[in-house]
Protein backbone atom coordinates (compact mmCIF):
# COMPACT_ATOMS: atom_id res chain seq x y z
CA UNK A 1 0.00 0.00 0.00
CA UNK A 2 1.36 3.43 -0.93
CA UNK A 3 1.80 5.97 1.83
CA UNK A 4 -0.93 8.40 0.84
CA UNK A 5 -3.44 5.51 0.64
CA UNK A 6 -2.60 4.76 4.27
CA UNK A 7 -3.37 8.36 5.23
CA UNK A 8 -6.69 8.30 3.34
CA UNK A 9 -7.74 5.07 5.02
CA UNK A 10 -6.70 6.40 8.45
CA UNK A 11 -8.86 9.49 7.95
CA UNK A 12 -11.83 7.38 6.85
CA UNK A 13 -11.53 4.98 9.78
CA UNK A 14 -11.39 7.86 12.27
CA UNK A 15 -14.89 8.98 11.23
CA UNK A 16 -17.57 6.39 11.95
CA UNK A 17 -20.08 8.36 9.89
CA UNK A 18 -18.10 8.07 6.65
CA UNK A 19 -17.03 10.72 4.17
CA UNK A 20 -16.53 11.78 0.58
CA UNK A 21 -13.09 11.09 -0.96
CA UNK A 22 -12.06 12.80 -4.20
CA UNK A 23 -8.70 11.81 -5.73
CA UNK A 24 -6.94 13.05 -8.80
CA UNK A 25 -7.18 10.75 -11.79
CA UNK A 26 -4.57 8.02 -11.94
CA UNK A 27 -4.04 7.64 -8.18
CA UNK A 28 -5.14 3.98 -8.11
CA UNK A 29 -8.66 4.30 -6.76
CA UNK A 30 -9.26 0.57 -7.25
CA UNK A 31 -6.19 -0.22 -5.14
CA UNK A 32 -7.45 2.06 -2.37
CA UNK A 33 -10.83 0.30 -2.36
CA UNK A 34 -9.10 -3.10 -2.28
CA UNK A 35 -7.12 -1.98 0.78
CA UNK A 36 -10.36 -0.98 2.51
CA UNK A 37 -11.83 -4.40 1.77
CA UNK A 38 -8.81 -6.19 3.23
CA UNK A 39 -9.24 -4.25 6.48
CA UNK A 40 -12.93 -5.18 6.68
CA UNK A 41 -13.83 -7.84 9.23
CA UNK A 42 -16.94 -10.01 9.09
CA UNK A 43 -17.55 -9.27 12.77
CA UNK A 44 -18.30 -5.67 11.82
CA UNK A 45 -21.17 -6.68 9.55
CA UNK A 46 -21.76 -6.92 5.83
CA UNK A 47 -20.15 -4.36 3.52
CA UNK A 48 -21.97 -3.37 0.34
CA UNK A 49 -20.10 -1.84 -2.59
CA UNK A 50 -22.62 0.18 -4.55
CA UNK A 51 -21.39 0.25 -8.10
CA UNK A 52 -22.72 0.75 -11.64
CA UNK A 53 -23.05 -2.19 -13.98
CA UNK A 54 -19.56 -1.59 -15.45
CA UNK A 55 -17.22 -4.52 -14.78
CA UNK A 56 -13.89 -2.72 -15.35
CA UNK A 57 -13.60 -1.25 -11.85
CA UNK A 58 -14.77 -4.50 -10.27
CA UNK A 59 -12.10 -6.50 -12.07
CA UNK A 60 -9.40 -3.99 -11.03
CA UNK A 61 -10.48 -4.21 -7.39
CA UNK A 62 -10.39 -8.01 -7.54
CA UNK A 63 -6.93 -7.93 -9.14
CA UNK A 64 -5.53 -5.67 -6.41
CA UNK A 65 -7.10 -7.83 -3.71
CA UNK A 66 -5.17 -10.84 -5.00
CA UNK A 67 -1.99 -8.77 -5.45
CA UNK A 68 -1.99 -7.02 -2.07
CA UNK A 69 -2.91 -10.12 -0.11
CA UNK A 70 -2.72 -13.47 -1.95
CA UNK A 71 -4.18 -15.21 1.12
CA UNK A 72 -7.27 -13.01 1.07
CA UNK A 73 -10.10 -15.41 0.31
CA UNK A 74 -13.14 -13.18 0.64
CA UNK A 75 -13.24 -11.87 -2.93
CA UNK A 76 -16.46 -9.83 -3.17
CA UNK A 77 -19.21 -11.66 -5.00
CA UNK A 78 -21.98 -9.85 -6.82
CA UNK A 79 -25.57 -9.80 -5.63
CA UNK A 80 -27.77 -9.98 -8.71
CA UNK A 81 -31.48 -10.20 -9.42
CA UNK A 82 -31.00 -13.85 -10.40
CA UNK A 83 -30.57 -14.76 -6.72
CA UNK A 84 -33.76 -15.59 -4.84
CA UNK A 85 -34.81 -13.44 -1.89
CA UNK A 86 -33.83 -16.03 0.79
CA UNK A 87 -30.39 -16.39 -0.81
CA UNK A 88 -29.87 -12.62 -0.89
CA UNK A 89 -30.97 -12.39 2.76
CA UNK A 90 -28.37 -14.98 3.70
CA UNK A 91 -25.66 -12.99 1.91
CA UNK A 92 -26.74 -9.75 3.62
CA UNK A 93 -26.25 -11.40 7.03
CA UNK A 94 -22.97 -13.18 6.22
CA UNK A 95 -20.65 -10.31 7.17
CA UNK A 96 -18.75 -10.41 3.88
CA UNK A 97 -18.33 -7.73 1.20
CA UNK A 98 -20.48 -7.74 -1.94
CA UNK A 99 -20.90 -5.77 -5.13
CA UNK A 100 -24.49 -4.67 -5.71
CA UNK A 101 -26.20 -2.34 -8.15
CA UNK A 102 -28.40 0.54 -6.94
CA UNK A 103 -31.43 -0.98 -8.65
CA UNK A 104 -31.32 -4.24 -6.68
CA UNK A 105 -30.44 -2.55 -3.39
CA UNK A 106 -33.30 -0.05 -3.51
CA UNK A 107 -35.80 -2.83 -4.25
CA UNK A 108 -34.62 -4.88 -1.26
CA UNK A 109 -34.71 -1.80 0.95
CA UNK A 110 -38.26 -0.86 0.00
CA UNK A 111 -39.53 -4.44 0.36
CA UNK A 112 -37.81 -4.95 3.75
CA UNK A 113 -35.67 -7.80 2.42
CA UNK A 114 -32.47 -6.12 3.57
CA UNK A 115 -31.66 -6.46 7.29
CA UNK A 116 -30.08 -3.02 7.72
CA UNK A 117 -28.94 -3.83 11.26
CA UNK A 118 -26.54 -6.39 9.78
CA UNK A 119 -24.90 -3.88 7.40
CA UNK A 120 -21.64 -2.29 8.55
CA UNK A 121 -21.60 0.29 5.79
CA UNK A 122 -21.96 1.19 2.15
CA UNK A 123 -19.13 2.19 -0.21
CA UNK A 124 -20.25 4.17 -3.26
CA UNK A 125 -17.78 3.91 -6.14
CA UNK A 126 -19.14 6.62 -8.46
CA UNK A 127 -19.53 9.65 -6.20
CA UNK A 128 -19.06 12.08 -9.11
CA UNK A 129 -22.34 10.96 -10.71
CA UNK A 130 -24.51 11.50 -7.63
CA UNK A 131 -27.27 14.09 -7.40
CA UNK A 132 -30.23 14.84 -5.16
CA UNK A 133 -32.49 12.81 -7.44
CA UNK A 134 -30.18 9.84 -8.04
CA UNK A 135 -31.03 6.34 -6.85
CA UNK A 136 -27.90 6.29 -4.67
CA UNK A 137 -29.08 9.38 -2.77
CA UNK A 138 -32.48 7.77 -2.19
CA UNK A 139 -30.79 4.61 -0.93
CA UNK A 140 -28.62 6.53 1.54
CA UNK A 141 -31.62 8.50 2.82
CA UNK A 142 -33.59 5.32 3.59
CA UNK A 143 -30.54 3.46 4.89
CA UNK A 144 -29.59 6.28 7.26
CA UNK A 145 -33.12 6.35 8.69
CA UNK A 146 -32.97 2.62 9.46
CA UNK A 147 -29.35 2.31 10.61
CA UNK A 148 -27.71 5.44 11.97
CA UNK A 149 -24.66 3.57 13.21
CA UNK A 150 -23.44 2.42 9.78
CA UNK A 151 -21.04 4.43 7.64
CA UNK A 152 -21.34 5.69 4.07
CA UNK A 153 -18.10 6.21 2.14
CA UNK A 154 -18.20 7.65 -1.36
CA UNK A 155 -15.14 7.75 -3.61
CA UNK A 156 -14.30 9.25 -6.97
CA UNK A 157 -11.21 9.81 -9.11
CA UNK A 158 -12.92 12.26 -11.46
CA UNK A 159 -12.45 15.66 -9.76
CA UNK A 160 -13.40 17.57 -12.92
CA UNK A 161 -16.92 16.11 -12.63
CA UNK A 162 -17.19 17.41 -9.05
CA UNK A 163 -17.01 21.07 -10.08
CA UNK A 164 -19.85 21.06 -12.61
CA UNK A 165 -22.83 23.12 -11.55
CA UNK A 166 -23.17 25.17 -8.37
CA UNK A 167 -21.47 23.75 -5.23
CA UNK A 168 -21.53 20.19 -6.54
CA UNK A 169 -19.42 18.80 -3.68
CA UNK A 170 -21.65 20.36 -1.01
CA UNK A 171 -24.79 19.01 -2.66
CA UNK A 172 -23.18 15.56 -2.94
CA UNK A 173 -22.21 15.55 0.74
CA UNK A 174 -25.71 16.66 1.70
CA UNK A 175 -27.42 13.82 -0.18
CA UNK A 176 -24.91 11.35 1.35
CA UNK A 177 -25.45 12.75 4.86
CA UNK A 178 -21.69 13.00 5.45
CA UNK A 179 -19.79 15.89 6.98
CA UNK A 180 -16.18 15.39 5.86
CA UNK A 181 -14.68 15.97 2.42
CA UNK A 182 -11.26 14.41 1.77
CA UNK A 183 -9.44 16.02 -1.16
CA UNK A 184 -6.27 14.39 -2.50
CA UNK A 185 -4.86 16.29 -5.49
CA UNK A 186 -1.52 15.46 -7.08
CA UNK A 187 0.19 18.41 -5.37
CA UNK A 188 -0.74 17.14 -1.90
CA UNK A 189 2.49 16.51 0.05
CA UNK A 190 2.16 12.75 0.50
CA UNK A 191 0.92 12.24 -3.06
CA UNK A 192 3.66 14.35 -4.67
CA UNK A 193 6.35 12.58 -2.62
CA UNK A 194 5.08 9.21 -3.81
CA UNK A 195 4.92 10.30 -7.45
CA UNK A 196 8.41 11.84 -7.34
CA UNK A 197 10.00 8.55 -6.28
CA UNK A 198 9.61 7.11 -9.76
CA UNK A 199 8.87 9.97 -12.17
CA UNK A 200 7.79 9.01 -15.68
CA UNK A 201 9.96 9.71 -18.68
CA UNK A 202 8.31 12.47 -20.69
CA UNK A 203 9.06 12.89 -24.39
CA UNK A 204 7.73 16.09 -25.95
CA UNK A 205 7.03 15.71 -29.67
CA UNK A 206 5.68 18.79 -31.45
CA UNK A 207 4.07 18.29 -34.85
CA UNK A 208 3.54 21.52 -36.82
CA UNK A 209 0.12 22.21 -38.31
CA UNK A 210 -0.26 22.23 -42.05
CA UNK A 211 -1.25 25.35 -44.01
CA UNK A 212 -4.83 24.12 -44.33
CA UNK A 213 -5.06 23.38 -40.61
CA UNK A 214 -3.87 26.89 -39.74
CA UNK A 215 -6.56 28.32 -42.04
CA UNK A 216 -9.30 26.21 -40.45
CA UNK A 217 -8.11 27.12 -36.96
CA UNK A 218 -8.11 30.83 -37.79
CA UNK A 219 -11.66 30.61 -39.18
CA UNK A 220 -12.98 28.78 -36.11
CA UNK A 221 -11.34 31.29 -33.74
CA UNK A 222 -12.91 34.18 -35.67
CA UNK A 223 -16.35 32.60 -35.38
CA UNK A 224 -15.80 32.02 -31.65
CA UNK A 225 -14.81 35.66 -31.21
CA UNK A 226 -18.00 36.75 -32.96
CA UNK A 227 -20.12 34.50 -30.70
CA UNK A 228 -18.41 35.87 -27.59
CA UNK A 229 -19.06 39.45 -28.67
CA UNK A 230 -22.75 38.64 -29.10
CA UNK A 231 -22.87 36.98 -25.68
CA UNK A 232 -21.28 40.00 -24.01
CA UNK A 233 -24.22 42.10 -25.17
CA UNK A 234 -26.55 40.13 -22.87
CA UNK A 235 -24.93 41.72 -19.78
CA UNK A 236 -25.75 38.57 -17.83
CA UNK A 237 -22.29 37.02 -17.67
CA UNK A 238 -18.88 38.06 -16.41
CA UNK A 239 -17.16 39.42 -19.51
CA UNK A 240 -13.68 39.01 -18.00
CA UNK A 241 -13.88 35.24 -18.39
CA UNK A 242 -15.36 35.38 -21.89
CA UNK A 243 -12.19 35.43 -23.95
CA UNK A 244 -11.05 33.42 -26.93
CA UNK A 245 -8.08 32.16 -24.90
CA UNK A 246 -10.40 30.65 -22.25
CA UNK A 247 -12.64 29.33 -24.99
CA UNK A 248 -9.91 26.95 -26.14
CA UNK A 249 -10.20 24.83 -22.99
CA UNK A 250 -12.85 22.37 -21.88
CA UNK A 251 -13.33 24.23 -18.60
CA UNK A 252 -14.76 27.15 -20.60
CA UNK A 253 -18.07 25.29 -21.01
CA UNK A 254 -18.28 24.85 -17.26
CA UNK A 255 -17.43 28.53 -16.63
CA UNK A 256 -20.25 29.68 -18.90
CA UNK A 257 -22.80 27.21 -17.53
CA UNK A 258 -21.84 28.06 -13.93
CA UNK A 259 -22.62 31.71 -14.60
CA UNK A 260 -25.80 31.02 -16.53
CA UNK A 261 -27.29 28.12 -14.53
CA UNK A 262 -29.11 30.36 -12.00
CA UNK A 263 -30.71 32.41 -14.79
CA UNK A 264 -30.86 29.75 -17.52
CA UNK A 265 -34.69 29.72 -17.52
CA UNK A 266 -34.75 33.49 -18.17
CA UNK A 267 -32.39 33.45 -21.17
CA UNK A 268 -33.64 33.85 -24.68
CA UNK A 269 -33.32 31.33 -27.47
CA UNK A 270 -30.46 33.28 -29.07
CA UNK A 271 -28.27 33.23 -25.95
CA UNK A 272 -28.83 29.52 -25.39
CA UNK A 273 -27.92 28.88 -29.02
CA UNK A 274 -24.69 30.88 -28.60
CA UNK A 275 -23.71 28.72 -25.61
CA UNK A 276 -24.32 25.59 -27.67
CA UNK A 277 -22.41 27.00 -30.66
CA UNK A 278 -19.39 27.86 -28.49
CA UNK A 279 -19.30 24.31 -27.17
CA UNK A 280 -19.44 22.93 -30.72
CA UNK A 281 -16.71 25.28 -31.94
CA UNK A 282 -14.43 24.32 -29.05
CA UNK A 283 -14.90 20.66 -29.94
CA UNK A 284 -14.07 21.41 -33.58
CA UNK A 285 -10.79 23.01 -32.49
CA UNK A 286 -9.98 19.93 -30.45
CA UNK A 287 -10.87 17.60 -33.33
CA UNK A 288 -8.74 19.71 -35.67
CA UNK A 289 -5.57 19.03 -33.68
CA UNK A 290 -6.32 15.39 -32.84
CA UNK A 291 -7.97 13.99 -35.95
CA UNK A 292 -6.00 15.81 -38.64
CA UNK A 293 -2.66 14.80 -37.15
CA UNK A 294 -3.80 11.18 -36.96
CA UNK A 295 -4.95 11.25 -40.59
CA UNK A 296 -1.73 12.92 -41.66
CA UNK A 297 0.67 10.48 -40.05
CA UNK A 298 -1.29 7.24 -39.96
Amino acid sequence: MVQFHEHIITELLEDSNGGLVVLSSGLALSKLIASLLILHSSSQGTLLLLSPSSTSLKSKITFHLKTLNPQFYQIPAEITADLHAPHRHALYTSGNAFFITPRILIVDLLTNKLPTSKIAGIIILNAHSLSETSTEAFIVRIFRSLNRGAYVRALSDKPHAMVSGFAKEKRTMKCLHVRKLHLWPRFQVYVSQELERDPPEVVDIRVPMSRYMVGIQKAIVEVMDACLKEMRKTNKVDVEDLTVENGLFKSFDEIVRRQLDPIWHTLGKKTKQLVSDLKTLRKLLDYLVRSFHCMRYS
